[in-house]
């Protein structure tokens, strides 16, 4: 049996998630374990492996919590891109920030938003 596994390069989730010290881009919030320091995730916005290809790169990558990690892979969340939140399904009294927040030294790419946005607005078109 063959296992075929992405390499990822953890040094740029890392520098990513220290950048906005676990707070989540999407939602503000920071959520902290039992040892008083911060949990976040870092999640592709353009995901990596087929049939997307993203990059490992920093300007793919944004530091969220796990809710909107989720959120951000299933398409129930978009962005503009200029970092404008989009909900794309009703959120249950979530409250997202009308913008991703951003910290110097983290750019996030136009075009690693765009693909994503276009991606789940097409997956809207072909279930319908």
């Amino acid at each position: 049996m063959r296992v075929r596994r992405l390499i990822r390069d953890t040094a740029a989730a890392q520098r990513i998630k220290q950048l906005h010290g676990g707070e989540c881009q999407l939602c503000g919030l920071r959520l902290l374990g039992p040892d008083g320091r911060p949990y976040c995730e870092g999640a592709h916005i353009r995901p990596l492996g087929k049939p997307h290809h993203g990059p490992d790169v920093e300007p793919n990558i944004l530091c969220l919590c796990p809710n909107c990690h989720v959120r951000l892979d299933m398409g129930a969340v978009t962005l503009d891109d200029g970092g404008n939140v989009i909900p794309r399904a009703p959120l249950s009294d979530v409250r997202l920030l009308p913008q991703l927040t951003m910290r110097e030294g983290h750019y996030v790419h136009p075009d690693y938003l765009r693909y994503h946005r276009e991606y789940w607005e097409r997956q809207g078109r072909e279930t319908r």
